[in-house]
């Protein structure tokens, strides 16, 4: 470890306010709005909370299970030139 990093301790002079209170404003009314559509509420609305909740689940379980594994560095030989 180097001479200048910390050892995880956060001091208070590291954290900044970098949101005010209209911007965290903005990003909230802007998931609303996005959640209209991109089928969230949708979603909410046909497979109720636990029925969503699962399938969000699911699929973190997936996605998490997708990259969970290093890409492959081989060269499939129908990629390579044959010519």
């Amino acid at each position: 470890m180097q001479a200048d990093q910390h050892q995880g301790v956060v001091t208070h002079t590291e954290l900044n306010k970098s949101l005010t209170t209209l911007q965290l404003w903005g990003i909230a009314v802007g998931l609303v709005i996005s959640g209209e559509y991109f089928g969230w509420s949708y979603g909410w609305g046909t497979a109720g909370t636990l029925g969503f909740v699962v399938t969000s689940l699911l699929v973190a379980l997936m996605y998490t299970t997708f990259t969970a594994f290093p890409p492959t560095t081989a060269v499939s030989p129908m990629a390579m030139d044959e010519a």
